[in-house]
């Protein structure tokens, strides 16, 4: 299939991409995606133009799922029904599953879910969603998927030869990892490059949780300073998404449903493209959020923060990271999660699997130690390599638990989002309990005193 739509992309160009995810989006089962690759990395060896190819991407998306919508709502829907027969009802009862979970957000996310994207539009026109609704979502989706699936691509394509080497040597997860390193540096340069453009972009947030009705009647009812309200209603808004994210996440667990569903392929197609090398350097890497260097530096860390008299952060680590030990212990046992058992795992773990104690752990000594070293500093460009440093080694240290095979995806998006959660209520006992007028720069206007 894959020699076919090169040999047809060669001749129609930007028309066979606009057209192929046209027909995908409005119902038909087409490889829309995979010709979006395709024309991708065709472009990184300069026969097409990236923009061009995600354009007709993006175009083809949008209207074809404007297409499907109304299909749906004037009741066309029959005839998928009969072209598709049997797969139509599977794709159906999968599609509504996903509509009820996420109302109209499902139909942004359905654009990145290989079977819902097929049907989403359609379903959305049967349950009679506003169009105009549905429009803004299905904009926005069509415009995302396109970039991204262009984005990765365009650089597969550019560096294909180099990836070829390294993945006969290294096998296809350390090649992944490359391309999470690789978009960080870049993450961090543009944030550096646009300083201006992203401190706007913040404090446009922080007016608009201002803004919010929660937090004008917190100010009315009570006499609590504006800034540390900021941060409580910012921090609670992230602490109940990241709860409900792992609430959802639990759910699939224990009903084994969802994304669970997917669990033991994708580790099992990890291990089939893993070398000796790669599991040598995923073993390196899951270290660093092992018990024992997690232990040292967080000892290491509060002695820092010891000697500086940084009092507040040394809580907060303690806080952090201790309270985070117990807790994943006691979460561990409310799911009793049996681990992955493949037989060509590197090796194997004993005790439960969800959520990720790697995963939790990662998010709460690199994160909060990240955030402390953030706020010691005025130096934007610091601040970012802190941020995007963090975020990386979350990144890697989570993908390596499934690399080597012990731990499937929902245990470590279980471990990230249950991390999230602790770590951001540390964050907000820190910010609102030990100051009582918030400063941006208050720890480090604490250390140049110290």
């Amino acid at each position: 299939m894959l020699a076919a739509l090169t040999s047809l992309l060669s001749t129609y160009g930007y028309g066979l991409v606009f057209g192929l995810i046209l027909l995908e989006s409005a119902g038909l089962p087409l490889p829309g995606e995979t010709m979006l690759v395709i024309a991708s990395a065709s472009a990184a060896s300069g026969h097409l133009s990236v923009f061009g190819v995600i354009l007709s991407a993006a175009l083809g998306a949008i209207l074809g799922d404007m297409g499907g919508y109304w299909i749906g709502r004037k009741g066309g829907s029959v005839i998928f029904k009969r072209i598709l027969g049997i797969a139509y009802e599977e794709h159906l009862v999968k599609g509504q599953a996903f509509f009820m979970r996420y109302g109209a957000a499902s139909v942004f996310l359905a654009r990145f879910v290989p079977v819902v994207r097929v049907i989403a539009a359609n379903l959305a026109g049967i349950s009679a969603m506003h169009f105009q609704t549905f429009s803004l979502y299905n904009a926005a989706g069509g415009l995302a998927w396109a970039t991204v699936m262009g984005s990765i691509g365009y650089f597969f394509g550019s560096n294909l030869p180099f990836l070829e080497s390294l993945m006969r040597r290294f096998g296809i997860g350390v090649v992944i990892s490359i391309g999470i390193l690789s978009f960080a540096i870049w993450a961090a340069r543009m944030l550096v490059r646009n300083e201006s453009k992203s401190i706007a972009i913040l404090e446009r947030v922080s007016e608009h949780i201002k803004s919010m009705k929660i937090q004008a009647w917190l100010t009315n009812r009570f006499s609590i300073n504006q800034q540390r309200l900021l941060y409580f209603v910012g921090g609670l808004l992230l602490v109940l998404f990241f709860g409900w994210m792992f609430g959802a996440l639990a759910e699939d667990v224990i009903m084994k449903d969802s994304v669970t569903i997917y669990d033991a392929g994708i580790g099992r197609w990890l291990l089939a493209h893993a070398t000796e090398d790669s599991s040598e350097f995923f073993f390196a890497v899951t270290q660093l959020a092992s018990l024992w260097v997690i232990g040292i530096a967080s000892l290491a860390l509060s002695a820092w923060l010891f000697l500086r008299k940084q009092w507040s952060a040394l809580i907060a680590v303690i806080t952090s990271v201790g309270g985070g030990v117990l807790l994943n212990l006691l979460l561990k046992y409310m799911f009793l999660r049996q681990r992955p058992d493949f037989p060509n795992a590197f090796y194997h773990e004993s005790g439960y699997s969800f959520p990720s104690g790697h995963a939790m752990m990662s998010v709460l000594f690199y994160g909060m130690t990240a955030y402390i070293l953030i706020n010691m500093t005025k130096s934007w460009k610091w601040r970012v390599s802190f941020g995007i440093g963090a975020l990386t080694l979350i990144l890697l240290i989570g993908f390596s638990r499934m690399a080597l095979g012990v731990h499937y995806l929902t245990d470590v998006l279980g471990g990230w989002s249950a991390g999230l959660t602790w770590l951001i209520t540390c964050i907000i006992l820190l910010e609102t309990s030990f100051y009582p007028s918030r400063n941006p720069s208050h720890l480090s206007s604490k250390t140049k005193q110290s």
